[in-house]
């Protein structure tokens, strides 16, 4: 079992963070010791790991709790699992073909700066 601070540091995100998704129910209510301080195990490490991920790729709370839901009613839920995982694949590979639009331009304008061109 391990501590919040220690989920905080191996997921790379703040205790607030592992709080708020616990008061959003994306997680369940962790175990407590006779401190009353919250113990994690390895799967809700590794569940806040793929939340985090999520999160980066511009997903909403919402819509990781509607996930979470399904994972929670089990494999007759797949496909809808899948579309919201393929949804968000969708959008995360529309936003790096964008950055990579937008990487070309910065680079086209440092070529003209480098020429001594002033626009």
């Amino acid at each position: 079992m391990l501590t919040i601070g220690e989920v905080a540091k191996k997921v790379g995100i703040n205790i607030g963070a592992i709080r708020f998704y616990e008061r959003k129910g994306l997680l369940e209510p962790a175990a407590r010791n006779e401190q009353n301080n919250r113990l994690y195990t390895d799967n809700d490490l590794n569940w806040l790991i793929f939340i985090k991920c999520l999160r980066e790729t511009g997903m909403s709370v919402e819509d990781i709790k509607t996930y979470y839901d399904k994972v929670n009613e089990g494999t007759s839920t797949l496909p809808e699992r899948i579309q919201l995982i393929e949804d968000q694949k969708e959008k995360l590979l529309q936003d790096i073909a964008e950055k990579e639009a937008q990487l070309v331009h910065l680079e086209e304008k440092l070529k003209r700066y480098y020429r001594g061109e002033n626009y």
